[in-house]
This record gives C-alpha cells, structure tokens and sequence, in this order.
C-alpha cells in the first residue's frame, strides 16, 4: 500500500501546486498549539515544512499549556482573517473553537459539518478526504455507489463524518465504535473497512480476507513505536490490502490541510 500512497500524494500535491498558480489571493494558514504534546508538534512541523516548500504563509501560534484559558482560544478564533487550526489534543479540558466554515480549515466547526450532512459543497475533515482518496484509488473514483463499508470509530473528527460521506456517495455504511460486540461482526461483509478507535489491537490482520481495503487510522505509540489501531500477528499474512502507520492516511491527511487552505482561498 506504500507506493499506493505515494502515488496517490504525489498526484494530488501536483494538482495543489497548480491550483496555487492560479490563485489570486494569497494561501495563508494560522496554527495554534497549547503546550508540548510529542504527537502534535510532529504533525504541525509536517504541516509548516509543507507550506514552507511551496512558499506559503504559516504562522505557529503557542501557548502555554499552564495559562491558557479557554477565552483566550476564543479570542483568536474570532480575530482570524484566514483559515486557522487548533491542534488537538488540547490539554486542561480546552476545547477547539466552534469555527465560522470560511476560516474552518479542519472542517470540524457545527457549519462546515451541516453543510455535510446536507451534501452541500463542505470543507471535509482532512482525515475523512484522505481516507476518501485511499478509496478512490483501490475501488475506483465512481465506485462508491453500493460500496459496503464499515466504520469503526465515532469521533467528530474521522468516524462520523466518514460515515455521512460515505451515505453522500450513495456507499452502504455500517457503524461501529469500541462498545460494539466486534468479536460478533462478520467483516467479511465488507469491501472496505476503515478503523478510527485510537485503540491498538481492536482488530487484527487475521479478521481480513483478499479483496478487501482496511484503511487504519489509528496512531498509538507502543513499546516506543508508532503502530495503528489494527494489530499485526507476527507470522500470520493478511491478503488484504492494508494501509501502514506511519506512512498512511496521516501522510495525506497533512497534505488536505493545505488543499483546504486552497479551497478557501479561492471563496473568501
């Protein structure tokens, strides 16, 4: 699936890249972090070197995870000019910002998600378009219509709007999440099956069967390396084709932040 991905990035940053050409107004994004989370200052230096290589504005704003007051998250999400992230997690029970679709890069504030649910013309999170591309490029980009998919996971950011996506393009979805009796599902149901759990190991690689695209989400750290929510038996191959972490979806999860700092350029 690596070389899968890599085509699948390379084509879609050269397609970015001529958007970028066609522009008149200029691409900026803000990125704001709260404290020191390992896992987050990885995924916003790939988001800032991104921006950095095709000559694109980045500001990085930081904050100190021992003052930061939900009002001052607030404060800078109502004086944003320009689309603006807020890196989650955030520590101290912050919550992100609820917002406005026009500055709402991630596609997690309640209007850009309302739109989706409408099958309006939405800014979908990144994760969701990643996993959309991964998809595209197995199943292929008409194929949607019928597709059984299942979904295992329920966050705002991936689970649930995956789901309603999927619903878009007329796919047959079935839901899941860590409280599911997944040992009683029979996945061989499905042609896709995408895990967002945040949890290794809530599936494994002998549940799979050829044919199918498992798309892991999931990014745990464990015994000091990063591994996804399916768990890799030593010894036993899968025939389907699943994707990698590091190295997967995340890979072009980053690049969509960037797509979407496009797309709202070009409808200020």
């Amino acid at each position: 699936m690596k070389s899968v991905i890599n085509t699948i990035y390379e084509s879609k940053l050269a397609e970015l890249k001529s958007k970028i050409d066609t522009l008149h107004a200029p691409v900026k994004l803000t990125i704001v972090t709260v404290g020191d989370d390992p896992a987050s200052k990885v995924y916003v230096r790939n988001k800032i070197r991104l921006f950095d290589e095709l000559g694109l504005e980045c500001n990085h704003v930081i904050l100190a995870e021992e003052s930061t007051k939900q009002a001052d998250l607030d404060v800078l999400a109502q004086k944003a000019k320009h689309p603006i992230l807020f890196q989650l997690p955030l520590p101290n029970g912050l919550i992100a910002p609820d917002l406005p679709a026009h500055v709402d890069v991630d596609g997690f504030g309640s209007e850009a998600l309302g739109q989706l649910v409408l099958g309006q013309n939405a800014v979908l999170p990144c994760t969701v378009q990643a996993t959309i591309d991964i998809i595209s490029a197995h199943c292929g980009e008409y194929n949607f219509s019928g597709l059984k998919v299942a979904v295992v996971g329920r966050s705002n950011i991936v689970g649930k709007p995956l789901a309603i996506e999927l619903i878009n393009r007329q796919s047959t979805v079935a839901s899941f999440n860590s409280c599911s009796d997944l040992a009683a599902v029979d996945w061989n149901r499905y042609d896709v099956i995408v895990v967002a759990t945040g949890a290794h190991g809530i599936l494994d690689n002998s549940q799979f069967i050829e044919g199918q695209l498992i798309i892991d989400v999931g990014i745990n750290r464990v015994d000091g390396k990063l591994v996804g929510d399916i768990k890799h038996h030593d010894g036993i191959f899968s025939a389907a084709a699943i994707t990698p972490v590091p190295g997967g979806v995340g890979r072009l999860t980053c690049l969509h932040v960037l797509g979407n700092a496009i797309k709202l350029a070009e409808c200020p």
